[in-house]
């Protein structure tokens, strides 16, 4: 089962036997004796290409499953008498795993040299069971869902433009005058074109008008910096600028919604110990917000 998972993501059989350090040949007899035994192919196998069957996509999608349930079973009982050992895959909003978390790893690979991280760096939704993903660190409201998730920090977001932007034209006194002001809109936050703001027990809703829209937050502050418009942006991302006066706070007497950082792991399934000591060690790291708030 491990080596036709291996031959079918790789679609080779010469890179899924360096993968496993076998010789393809031994590899091609172990996947042939599995599709005798299921009695059906799983590959179609030409001299320049190999491809999944029907049947072997479906198998593909259930053995993935098993494998990674075979792999913690073992990881969790072998953490019972050691150190935690074996993969673990993590998956990490982009920019603020290069900031906050990346530079953590090392320290964690210090502390657990047994455990082999994978680590991937994307914004956009990662399905844990579908892909064999163990840990996902995730940014703002959870959607109702079967994950099971610790809270690990607050992010503040800070409403921001630069002086150049600004230099020349009223800024915003109310919320509402943002609707008169270019907007540079992050996409994957939940609020999407309606920003909400508190002051007190006062509550504004604006309806902005997005000038730009991204998926990358790096991207909006450069906008921003090149005097684009307006943006509500993380202090993890912002802070420094600000406080050097490269971006200068808007509407600064009124607060936009905090969101929470979480790391979120499938429930049903052995918690094991490498993913249980990557969670305890970021949740101790991030403890009381380590990046500074203007």
């Amino acid at each position: 089962m491990l080596g036709f998972s291996a031959v079918a993501k790789a679609l080779s059989f010469a890179d899924a036997a360096r993968e496993l350090r076998v010789s393809a040949s031994t590899l091609s007899r172990r996947v042939a004796r599995l599709e005798a035994a299921l009695g059906t192919a799983l590959l179609r196998r030409t001299t320049r290409h190999v491809s999944l069957t029907e049947a072997g996509a479906l198998y593909l999608e259930r053995c993935t499953d098993v494998l990674h349930r075979v792999e913690e079973a073992e990881a969790l009982v072998s953490g019972l008498g050691g150190d935690p050992k074996g993969r673990l895959r993590v998956a990490l909003p982009n920019l603020f795993g290069q900031l906050h978390v990346a530079p953590l790893i090392p320290d964690f690979m210090r502390r657990y040299p047994r455990i082999e991280l994978e680590l991937t760096f994307q914004d956009r939704y990662v399905d844990l069971v579908e892909e064999g993903v163990d840990v996902a660190i995730r940014i703002g409201a959870l959607p109702d869902s079967s994950l099971v998730a610790r809270r690990l920090a607050t992010v503040r977001r800070l409403l921001v433009a630069s002086p150049r932007y600004l230099r020349g034209r009223k800024p915003p006194a109310r919320p509402q005058d943002l609707s008169a002001h270019p907007c540079l809109q992050f996409s994957h936050f939940a609020d999407g074109e309606t920003w909400t703001f508190s002051r007190g027990a006062e509550r504004a809703t604006v309806r902005v008008r997005p000038a730009l829209r991204a998926d990358n937050a790096e991207a909006l502050r450069l906008a921003a910096l090149g005097g684009c418009g307006v943006s509500a942006l993380a202090t993890f991302l912002v802070g420094e600028d600000v406080r050097a006066g490269r971006l200068v706070r808007v509407l600064e007497d009124w607060s936009i919604p905090e969101v929470g950082v979480f790391a979120v792991h499938p429930p049903g399934r052995l918690v094991a110990s490498k993913a249980r000591a990557f969670v305890a060690f970021v949740a101790e790291r991030l403890a009381g917000e380590p990046w500074d708030s203007p």
